[in-house]
């Protein structure tokens, strides 16, 4: 891949936070990576919140422990179409609520 369409796709993602997003509506996911940060291993979902915004964002551990590298690779690789899904927030642990659709 050359420089330039590198340079493109590192800022064609804008980083949000999952209560940013509207509940109940499907945000089609484009990718999806394993990677460590300070926190410690998790995922990165990229999504698309509508035509022209692609985001980016962090899913909580419980549900990176749910999701195979055969998963990872058939989302990347776009054998499988999937959307991802906010559900909004436990009231009792206060945990981010996500489902995925076909």
């Amino acid at each position: 891949m050359d420089l330039a369409k590198q340079f493109e796709e590192a800022t064609a993602y804008a980083a949000v936070n999952i209560s940013s997003s509207e509940i109940n509506k499907l945000y089609p996911i484009v990718g999806a990576k394993r990677m460590t940060t300070k926190y410690g291993p998790t995922m990165l979902l990229s999504v698309r919140e509508s035509e022209a915004r692609k985001v980016q964002l962090f899913l909580p551990k419980i549900y990176c422990a749910v999701i195979s590298d055969d998963d990872l690779n058939k989302i990347n690789t776009k054998a499988v179409s999937l959307n991802l899904v906010y559900k909004g927030l436990c009231e009792t642990s206060k945990s981010y609520l996500l489902g995925i659709e076909s």
